[in-house]
């Protein structure tokens, strides 16, 4: 007889651009053989991040605002409205959910849409009250994961693992044929002010630099509320402005000379249609956690944020392949923090600094330790303890992270934390 084809829920009750990275997991998951259909479950504000995703039978859009309405007016009506949403698709119930959001309420959803003898793939909580990891890659999620010095891994990555879809081999929503001749792109409001960088002025005195340098027309795009801002700052320049929906943006990205964002949806779109972006980032949008793809070249506010001319030289470096000379490099990472997307073996995410950007010993540093924290971690996931020449190497290192990543590994209750002890107790006696 074969086997029976699996109905998979893909729960990812997340914002715009994190909806955006399930199209990996949505890709993989519909071309198993086993799959018979793949459905998502989304807030109603994601709905065209949701449309996009690859593989999807149906999607279900959820309604965020009218539940936490209700649930003003009283705890039970919110249920109550959310059970009449859910009885409307979920039937039977799914046979696996892939749980891609950490919220307590997503991880209290999955498993009550899955059949009784239904799987979850991610992070859940169980009948008696209890957080419950599908996967290695989960528990290291939520307790490395949420700290931008300890995460050597991108979210998005974790989550993979979790629902056991290849790395490798996912190309994005459609092929580029690697010309990009249009306008400089420029994405200015983030999701949460911290991540805004700097001030009106200043993106005026950029679109206008980008424009000069490149010799290309800037866009400035955004959300139909952000026009009269956009506007202003494209007043007295040759920049237009494109309000368009999210369908369009990515058509527009698939063009683009390049990108330069904050953190926010515009860079998981461009790393969907491999399209060169400058992510200019400050607040939570620091560290391994939130790298949207190899194509992108990360300005960490470290100690300030980038300035106009810093992302000048550098978007022009890394759009058109100018060259920065010795004392502009240093100049510019005295402020800031630069890093480029990479991929390793396994199809991991990880930053590192450009070859093209001359970098000081601390850099080197920083790079060599996380890849090092990376590799070990990996192995574990995969129930292989390091070498304790490995673990000597994590416990030595010089990369401005890992005393606390070192401190951190001997309080974790894991197995690898076990393990770290263990050395750790022999290379003392050693002593």
């Amino acid at each position: 007889m074969p086997a029976a084809r699996e109905r998979i829920a893909i729960l990812t009750l997340q914002r715009l651009g994190d909806v955006l990275t399930a199209a990996r997991v949505s890709h993989g998951l519909a071309a198993r053989k086993d799959t018979a259909r793949v459905e998502v479950i989304h807030w109603d504000a994601t709905t065209q991040a949701a449309a996009l995703l690859p593989g999807v039978t149906a999607r279900h859009a959820l309604p965020f605002a009218a539940l936490r309405r209700r649930s003003r007016a009283h705890a039970i009506a919110a249920l109550h409205s959310l059970r009449r949403n859910l009885d409307a698709f979920v039937g039977r119930g799914f046979d696996t959910v892939v749980n891609l959001s950490s919220t307590r309420f997503a991880c209290w959803l999955a498993p009550a849409l899955a059949t009784p003898d239904g799987r979850v793939l991610g992070p859940s909580i169980d009948g008696l009250g209890r957080y419950c990891a599908s996967h290695p890659a989960i528990t290291y999620l939520n307790d490395w994961g949420v700290d931008p010095e300890l995460s050597v891994f991108t979210h998005q990555d974790l989550y993979a693992l979790a629902a056991g879809v290849r790395l490798g081999g996912y190309n994005g929503l459609r092929e580029t044929d690697g010309r990009r001749t249009g306008p400089v792109v420029v994405h200015v409001l983030g999701s949460e002010r911290p991540k805004d960088w700097r001030t009106l002025h200043d993106w005026r005195q950029l679109v206008g630099r980008l424009t000069a340098e490149l010799g290309r027309p800037c866009v400035l795009v955004g959300g139909p509320a952000d026009t009269v801002m956009l506007e202003e700052i494209a007043r007295g320049s040759s920049a237009t402005v494109a309000t368009w929906p999210l369908a369009g943006c990515i058509d527009l990205l698939a063009e683009a000379t390049g990108l330069v964002s904050v953190d926010t949806v515009a860079i998981h779109a461009a790393a969907q249609v491999a399209c060169p972006t400058v992510v200019l980032r400050q607040g939570p949008a620091r560290g391994n956690a939130f790298i949207a793809g190899p194509h992108a070249l990360c300005l960490d506010a470290d100690p300030e944020p980038a300035t106009v001319d810093d992302v000048v030289t550098l978007a022009t470096r890394h759009f058109g392949g100018n060259a920065i000379s010795a004392k502009s490099a240093a100049a510019i990472g005295s402020r800031v923090r630069v890093r480029m997307g990479v991929k390793d073996d396994h199809g991991m995410l990880g930053l590192c600094t450009p070859s093209w950007l001359p970098a000081g010993e601390q850099a080197r540093h920083d790079d060599e330790s996380d890849a090092r924290w990376r590799a070990v971690w990996r192995d574990a996931m995969n129930g292989r303890m390091p070498a304790h020449e490995q673990l000597a190497e994590l416990a030595d290192g010089q990369g401005r992270d890992d005393r606390r990543r070192w401190e951190t590994l001997l309080a974790d209750p894991g197995e690898l934390g076990g393990f770290a002890r263990t050395g750790a107790i022999t290379r003392r006696k050693a002593a």
